[in-house]
């Protein structure tokens, strides 16, 4: 009997996908050992939460979120600040930045509320541009100098001395995020996104409060860049202001366009693919730019469902192609 993942309900799908996701990780290390190799993993890690974040506001809320780097900003300076100047350990500036992040986003979501596509875009680009020029100008953070000895990645006093250590610490966070992320689709909460996203005035209509979905996609939102920003902060030691500038908002938005639009696994794919690109082609940092705009143009013009998306296409089509083929024979048998 042949077995097909793509008829098991979709939560036990997410599952048995998390599972082999899970194993790839632990398996890098042990293909490649180079440190460079390792830090384009961790990388991918911290970049994956970006894009989940993404997801939620983008993927299944269709709200334009053009500030994420704001947000991702936001929870570097206020992990490092916290560990340096704060003296707090890793685990107790991680949950103080994510309430923090959880505010701004709530912050942020209020002008959904009243706006929506173009000018939506512009109000989070003016909100992580003010983010951006407030922390390079403001003496707590130490203006355009950043922040410099941020402690290491630690939990409970022990410290994560390398970056393989470093590397797993990280895919922990991002192992948590999908599991979140993947129940969060798979329930109520996940649909009434999707309603938002498919007609906001239909789904008021049938009772979902359009409101609160708003508001909360931008605070999911805000605290996976948030988790994010801390990771990197702790993970990279050092920070600074021209690091969270709005060409990475492009990063951000391609992943989630390349992968899939409304896809978690195509979040995951589209991160994972844009960081391997961006961190192989620093050396060319002159083009970089010109060559994810491209990317983006062409994927919108001929990708529009992304590399998860087409593939998922195709496979319904050849399905109903199947199921129809299926029925002329029936019919010509019973003709018989």
């Amino acid at each position: 009997m042949k077995w097909n993942i793509n008829k098991l309900p979709a939560r036990t799908k997410d599952w048995i996908l998390t599972g082999m996701f899970a194993m790839i990780i632990c398996l890098l290390p042990l293909i490649f050992s180079s440190d460079y190799v390792i830090h384009i993993g961790c990388m991918i890690g911290i970049n994956i939460l970006l894009a989940l974040g993404m997801h939620f506001v983008t993927g299944l809320a269709g709200q334009i979120n053009m500030g994420q780097y704001g947000f991702y900003c936001i929870g570097a300076y206020a992990g490092a600040l916290l560990t340096t100047k704060g003296g707090l350990g890793f685990v107790p500036s991680l949950i103080v930045t994510i309430a923090i992040s959880a505010a701004f986003g709530m912050l942020v979501g209020i002008p959904a509320l009243k706006v929506e596509g173009p000018y939506l875009s512009l109000c989070t680009i003016g909100f992580a541009e003010s983010v951006r020029l407030v922390i390079n100008s403001a003496g707590w953070s130490n203006k355009s100098n950043g922040i410099m000895r941020i402690p290491k990645l630690e939990i409970f006093g022990w410290t994560m001395q390398t970056k393989t250590m470093s590397y797993f610490f990280i895919f922990v966070f991002v192992l948590i995020g999908l599991i979140i992320v993947t129940n969060f689709v798979n329930s109520n909460y996940g649909r009434r996104f999707s309603a938002i996203k498919d007609d906001p005035l239909a789904a008021s209509v049938m009772g979902v409060n359009v409101r609160k979905v708003k508001i909360m996609a931008f605070v999911l939102c805000a605290i996976f860049a948030g988790v994010a920003g801390c990771l990197y902060a702790n993970y990279a030691g050092y920070i600074h202001p021209t690091t969270f500038v709005q060409a990475l908002q492009t990063n951000f938005l391609l992943m989630i366009v390349l992968g899939g639009l409304g896809s978690t696994w195509g979040s995951v794919l589209g991160a994972t693919l844009i960081t391997v690109v961006y961190e192989y082609t620093r050396v060319y940092a002159e083009y970089q730019k010109i060559a994810f705009g491209v990317v983006m143009i062409l994927t919108v013009l001929f990708l529009q469902r992304g590399i998860v998306g087409t593939i998922r296409y195709h496979k319904q089509q050849k399905m109903i192609r199947d199921q129809h083929a299926g029925g002329k024979n029936d019919g010509k048998e019973a003709a018989v």
